[in-house]
């Protein structure tokens, strides 16, 4: 009898993570399905004039038929969307439309799960994702990491222009984990011939570093002095609202983070090596490949790009 090759909807598909499970899964025996938020995205895997085991569909987080519509006839589901105050209600919806339509797994980015006296928001809203998941599907899986190095690339701006890496972090270390193996991992669960057992997975990667050692690191790839800058955690919620201009709920997040990392010590060693079959990528591996997005520029040219604008 001949076999079927399973199809894969991934949501999420042109962030950090979902983009690389895309690209991961254009290699293997599958059919795959990226679903677009907005049709005029561009296509985080490429579709040539050759033939493609890549499809897109676009479809409304909100619109319950139109996730039906994305999830007609597919295996199994990689579920990932923009952490947002609607993420619970766009998740739960993907969920319901999952069912409904006779998907059978479900891979979840979800994030650790934080006892108290330590407070996540973001985390809250996973966990009641995940709750809502384990009343209403019968297999999947939760995917927790820490946090990734691509997460980095969030202080590119001060770290190009000024030398300096602003955090509440003091001498705590932080895991980080390269998005590429964390998406290896959802790649190897999607696929999975036997039935998913493990519900929740920790994520660790090969080293927890401390925010000193990132301006060391960074130094050194970019050949420039690079400094870490520790202040409060209320300086660090300024800072990030009134200059970088991010949104209240998106600098609480990062402020609780810092504060996470201090009351809770993260893993000092990876978690993955036995579900990706090989040793993870380290924090220099991806500052080395990276080191374009970090390279210090003179101050001149921001004002000159400023000047520009107005």
């Amino acid at each position: 009898m001949k076999k079927f090759k399973p199809t894969i909807v991934v949501f999420g598909c042109t962030g950090t993570v979902g983009k690389e499970v895309m690209r991961q899964l254009n290699t293997c025996d599958c059919m795959v399905r990226g679903v677009l938020r907005h049709p005029e995205r561009p296509y985080p895997v490429p579709i040539g004039s050759y033939p493609s085991n890549i499809t897109y569909v676009s479809a409304d987080l909100n619109s319950g038929s139109q996730l039906k519509e994305a999830c007609i006839g597919a295996d199994a589901l990689f579920l990932l969307t923009a952490t947002s105050p609607n993420q619970i209600e766009h998740e739960i919806n993907i969920i319901d439309a999952a069912r409904q339509s006779g998907i059978k797994r479900i891979v979840k980015l979800s994030a650790p799960v934080i006892h108290s006296p330590a407070k996540v928001e973001v985390s809250q809203w996973h966990g009641e994702i995940d709750d809502y998941l384990l009343r209403n599907f019968d297999e999947f899986c939760c995917l927790r990491p820490h946090s990734f190095m691509q997460n980095w690339e969030r202080n590119t701006f001060t770290i190009r222009y000024f030398g300096k890496i602003y955090g509440a972090l003091g001498n705590a270390q932080r895991n980080y984990i390269d998005c590429r193996d964390v998406a290896t991992v959802a790649v190897n669960y999607l696929l999975a011939r036997e039935e998913l057992k493990q519900r929740s997975v920790i994520l660790a990667g090969p080293q927890a570093i401390t925010n000193i050692e990132m301006a060391a690191k960074l130094s050194h790839i970019t050949g420039s002095k690079i400094e870490y800058v520790d202040i409060t955690p209320e300086e660090l919620f300024s800072q990030l609202t009134n200059k970088a201009k991010l949104p209240k709920w998106l600098a609480t997040h990062i402020v609780e983070l810092d504060e996470l990392a201090i009351k809770v010590p993260e893993p000092a060693r990876d978690t993955i090596t036995d579900l990706i079959l090989r040793k993870p990528r380290i924090m220099d591996e991806y500052l080395q490949e990276s080191r374009h997005l970090f390279k210090r520029k003179p101050l001149w040219k921001l004002f000159s790009t400023i000047s520009i604008i107005f």
